[in-house]
């Protein structure tokens, strides 16, 4: 398999000056410690999720800041000698937090899925393992549906070429509704996936990155942006890498979207003619998944990538970038662009950060979270921004934080040491076919039947030529009808998900055959006969 160059996000020293020019912090006191993701919180502080390193022990990072960046609380999570990581966050409807990242709890030689949910104090209220099929697995990002559950993405669930880019639809208790696999096209390579995206049509983009075979290139593949919309059935509405012909190498981080639901993301471009390198680059799709426009923001850069992207309430873009320009000078700054690309201003810092997180304030600030680096160890960095692209004031104004939690919080460790295991059956309908039937007996019957319905529910979509199949593992409901030989409905009845058996008494019904089958999300998803003696 074909491994892609990487696009290494770059560090220089840095001296640790608490008084740096403007909103800019940074974190001295949580030494070794790399900064993932930052959201703003219900109170208007801002939460830094990422890992923290002690030795051979990897642990899940937590920080909590006021206004100003002034840390409030922090928490690590994990187990001595053990590897837990935080990737991304959200926060969650009743002001927790639900994280995703990757843990070795169950095996020293390999990771599998990390998914945990706080309360508004930081303490756990669940956390699950999901135990992968193949090794060396992890959740990428999640987001919430509504009040419902969540959408989990991971990568490399199962061992395969295909097989990289998941969705797990999971309940509000992290159990899987439903698990569906993408990107499964032979001809793709490298698929990997890093970010999802709500979409305001009740759908989800993914944005990953894949190797493809351009045809401007003879028999050679070059990596691409891949897009993947999908509803909330997991149903795929397109799944494409980003211009299929048109030999542009492009590599996708985050993307946005506009009030159209048209697609930008921040990511690179390679360039394949003079002045070679790669730049920081934002690309627009269209909402039916055609690529629009390209725009290098760094066009003389030698390395050089576009790590976040977010929109100010004036309709311009705001992208925090790295790159490397021709004196191997290494920089990170902020472009802002309209929404074609024209680029309207930038700020370049005094120092080199890599930045991985941003969000923009309930005032349309612009909040960035990320990792710096000095005398061999990683530290955690934030810096604020107003739309203008300067640094923002310091806030007086009193505000009330962590008013959820009853309690002072305290800064401590929490072990992971009670996580509940999932086991994810994804093969076991392909193994064992007979749990995705309905089953009748006894056949024949004169007085009552049982009908045992399916462990599993199948549903297979199609989009843009692609078909998929997707397991699902729990559901509100189905409709169970049936009807003799000559299309009569002799009986039709909702039967709640979590139903094993159902009896009906046939004990009136003409003697003959019938049909009984199950529909799910208008779809006959199971069918079976039998006989009335």
């Amino acid at each position: 398999m074909k491994k892609k160059t990487l696009i290494l996000i770059f560090f220089v020293f840095v001296s640790f000056n608490l008084y740096s020019q403007g909103w800019m912090k940074i974190y001295p006191d949580s030494m070794d410690t790399e900064i993932h993701t930052v959201r703003e919180h219900y109170d208007k502080g801002y939460v830094f999720s990422g890992e923290r390193y002690e030795g051979w022990s990897y642990y899940g990072f937590l920080m909590k800041t006021d206004v100003n960046g002034e840390v409030l609380w922090k928490k690590s999570y994990g187990l001595p000698l053990k590897m837990n990581q935080f990737f991304s966050s959200r926060v969650t409807l009743d002001g927790g937090l639900i994280l995703t990242g990757s843990t070795n709890n169950l095996s020293t030689t390999c990771t599998d899925p990390l998914l945990i949910k706080l309360n508004g104090c930081g303490e756990k209220e669940w956390c699950k393992i999901y135990n992968a099929q193949g090794c060396n697995s992890w959740t990428k990002d999640v987001d919430l549906v509504d009040d419902s559950g969540y959408l989990m993405l991971l990568d490399r669930w199962k061992s395969g070429q295909e097989e990289m880019i998941w969705l797990f639809r999971l309940d509000n208790l992290g159990e899987v509704i439903w698990a569906q696999v993408y990107a499964t096209d032979p001809g793709w390579n490298s698929e990997l996936s890093h970010s999802i995206l709500k979409t305001t049509d009740n759908c989800f983009v993914i944005t990953g990155e894949t190797y493809y075979p351009d045809p401007t290139y003879p028999n050679k593949k070059i990596i691409k942006i891949i897009l993947i919309k999908v509803n909330l059935a997991g149903e795929t509405i397109f799944e494409v890498p980003w211009g299929t012909d048109n030999g542009v190498y492009s590599d996708g981080r985050l993307s946005t979207i506009d009030s159209k639901n048209n697609i930008y993301t921040a990511g690179r471009r390679a360039r394949t003619m003079e002045p070679y390198g790669d730049s920081p680059c934002l690309f627009k799709t269209s909402v039916s998944g055609e690529p629009v426009f390209y725009r290098d923001l760094k066009p003389f850069s030698s390395l050089g990538i576009s790590s976040t992207i977010n929109w100010f309430k004036d309709s311009t873009l705001a992208l925090c970038s790295q790159w490397r320009d021709s004196l191997s000078t290494d920089t990170t700054g902020v472009f802002k662009t309209d929404s074609l690309g024209t680029l309207l201003n930038q700020i370049t810092f005094s120092d080199n950060y890599g930045i991985y997180g941003s969000s923009i304030t309930y005032n349309n600030r612009l909040i960035l979270g990320g990792t710096g680096y000095a005398s061999g160890n990683f530290f955690g960095v934030a810096i604020k921004l107003t739309s203008d692209l300067e640094y923002d004031s310091v806030y007086t104004t009193p505000f009330t934080y962590d008013s959820l939690c009853p309690h002072p919080i305290v800064s401590d460790t929490i072990p992971l040491d009670d996580c509940e295991v999932v086991v994810v059956g994804i093969d076991d309908p392909g193994q064992h076919p007979e749990k995705t039937k309905l089953h009748v007996y006894p056949n024949p019957a004169s007085q009552v039947i049982t009908v045992e319905m399916p462990q599993y529910l199948i549903k297979t979509s199609g989009g843009s030529g692609i078909t998929a199949t997707t397991y699902y593992h729990q559901w509100k409901s189905v409709r169970l009808d049936v009807f003799d030989l000559f299309g009569k409905l002799m009986y039709s009845q909702d039967i709640p998900g979590k139903t094993e058996k159902t009896e009906l008494d046939i004990s009136s019904w003409p003697v003959g055959m019938y049909i009984a089958r199950i529909v799910f999300m208008n779809e006959v998803t199971g069918t079976v006969k039998f006989v009335k003696e």
